[in-house]
């Protein structure tokens, strides 16, 4: 069979002859037939592994195979991972096969417990996880699957910041382009997010990048460049072409160092473009580019003023501690405060080099969990889903019994507000701000909890 490469491969392969399939006849792209049965799949060679009836083993390339016939090699490859993958068994609804030592070690940390599934279900354990969670992950990756608008985005509004943050959800589950289950969801987002950023100067994820239209756009961006970033430092896994992914990136964080004020924070509202380089500071947008800086961070890219504003936001995040050991401001009826802004501020902190173990984070840390041991989490009183999100993020980080403690009160009513289909009830907030009235931000915001075990 003399077959012509157009196909990306069916998912981050890696080859193993188990599971021996039915005989089925096969067609390549020029109609030519073969009779014979699937043994596994070639990573490197990007290709299907089969045998006739004689006992004749070869590969067919994957690229030229019929749609059918890359439709059961999908199918029939992630059963056989299923069956005995390497390194354990794969986690419920995992379509990621077992990616090579190599591969591995040369991710970032953060990055390398998400896309192992063996990994995955042993941090989900360690962390005092359950089963369930990880079932209501799939649950809700499905119903994003099923949810995709046909330009490739998520959402009614601020597609930017919501296709971000589905994808993030993906890419926390270690679903890249290449995912059996999910990667044509994850390329097409992938590209809509490219292609938006393409239209206009900067590089930015919104519609609304221009001035004087309100600062949505760059809430957006952030969002949306870590999703970018995260698939751009996962992209080493699979054989799916990304065109302009690395482009994007780069000019999306360069957007970021840019637009940086001078206090080490960013600002909205400038003339020429969404984000105002000479403004001040606001801690609820800063935590947002804090998550990004952390993915340019871990990359390795050579990135002119990476370093240096980093450095900025660590120091402006300092600044920001109150005396209560909180970040933000101390008036409890401000629209922003302490009490809603700390687990981002004490993330990002973590995540750019302060430290765990530092006496300013062991502050926060405090604060934190003296609030949410004065008032425990409800999701009928105060289902402050952006906040939760934040005491999550940083408590993890951070380690200990305060993530225990937290994880334990939250995520059994997470799972208790999942609908059957995927998404989550809406839960009465105590503050308006930190509402997550939308569903594709709220189910976002409930997905990337549950999956902050190993992401």
């Amino acid at each position: 069979m003399k077959l012509t490469p157009h196909f990306a491969a069916v998912a981050l392969l890696l080859f193993h002859g188990i599971a021996i399939a039915e005989m089925r006849v096969w067609t390549n792209s020029s109609g030519q037939l073969i009779e014979a049965e699937m043994l596994g799949v070639n990573v490197e060679k990007r290709a299907v592994k089969v045998r006739l009836k004689n006992g004749a083993e070869f590969e067919i390339p994957i690229e030229n195979l019929s749609p059918p016939d890359k439709a059961y090699a999908r199918e029939h490859w992630a059963a056989m991972q299923n069956e005995t993958p390497a390194g354990g068994p794969a986690a419920a609804g995992s379509s990621a096969a077992v990616i090579p030592d190599a591969v591995l070690k040369s991710l970032p940390p953060s990055i390398r417990t998400r896309v192992d599934p063996a990994a995955r279900q042993e941090a989900l354990r360690l962390g005092g996880g359950t089963p369930e969670m990880e079932k209501a992950v799939v649950t809700s990756l499905n119903l994003f699957k099923t949810s995709q608008d046909s330009d490739g985005s998520w959402g009614r509004s601020n597609k930017g910041a919501m296709t971000g943050f589905v994808l993030q959800c993906f890419l926390g589950h270690g679903e890249t382009a290449d995912s059996a289950e999910y990667g044509d969801s994850v390329l097409k987002g992938l590209m809509y997010l490219i292609t938006l950023g393409r239209q206009n100067p900067h590089g930015i994820f919104s519609t609304s990048w221009g001035g004087q239209k309100g600062g949505a756009g760059t809430y957006e961006h952030a969002i949306a460049t870590t999703a970018v970033g995260e698939a751009y430092l996962m992209a080493r896994l699979g054989t799916r072409s990304l065109p302009g992914l690395r482009e994007s990136f780069e000019r999306a964080i360069k957007t970021i160092i840019d637009q940086q004020t001078d206090k080490g924070s960013w600002t909205y509202g400038g003339d020429a473009i969404v984000y105002n380089a000479k403004g001040g500071y606001d801690l609820s947008l800063a935590n947002w580019h804090f998550q990004t800086l952390s993915i340019a961070q871990a990359s390795g890219l050579k990135i002119d003023g990476l370093g240096s504003c980093i450095k900025k936001a660590v120091k402006y995040i300092d600044s920001m501690q109150t005396k209560d050991g909180g970040f933000g401001g101390t008036a409890r009826d401000a629209h922003y405060n302490q009490w809603s802004l700390s687990g981002g501020a004490t993330a990002g902190y973590i995540m750019l080099g302060g430290g765990s173990g530092s006496a300013e984070i062991k502050r926060g840390v405090k604060f934190i969990s003296g609030f949410l041991q004065d008032e425990p989490p409800d999701w009928n009183k105060n289902c402050n889903l952006y906040s939760w999100y934040g005491y999550g993020n940083a408590l993890f980080l951070s380690g200990g019994a305060e993530w225990t403690d937290f994880a334990s009160k939250v995520m059994p009513q997470i799972l208790a507000a999942q609908e059957p289909a995927g998404s989550f009830k809406h839960g009465r907030p105590s503050w308006p701000a930190s509402d997550a009235a939308d569903a594709t931000y709220r189910q976002a915001l409930c997905t990337l909890m549950l999956e902050r075990f190993y992401r």
